[in-house]
């Protein structure tokens, strides 16, 4: 069974105030992690009509705890690096 994540994620004014260009090569490195985590990056882009400004979907082959590792890593949890340019995600699950 495919499933796939539907992120959400609410940017810091860090990240919104970097030049597009530096925005832009940030992005491509989560996918990178997420493919650490077995997730394939299907596509991303800038919502509308919600409040947050980036919004991602991963897909995997399984339900697993693979998504929330990647969470983990790629928001720096637990250290000093959290939340640096990510304020929060929400994310729908689609099996």
């Amino acid at each position: 069974m495919m499933v796939v994540y539907i992120c959400f994620c609410k940017m810091t004014s860090d990240f919104l105030k970097k030049p597009i260009e530096e925005r832009e090569q940030i992005i491509p490195q989560w996918m990178e992690l997420g493919k650490k985590h077995g997730l394939k990056t299907l596509t991303y882009g800038n919502p509308t009509g919600v409040n947050e400004n980036v919004v991602i979907m991963f897909q995997s082959k399984k339900y697993s705890d693979n998504y929330m590792k990647f969470q983990r890593e790629w928001l720096g949890l637990g250290s000093p690096e959290a939340h640096k340019f990510v304020e929060h995600t929400r994310t729908i699950t689609v099996h």
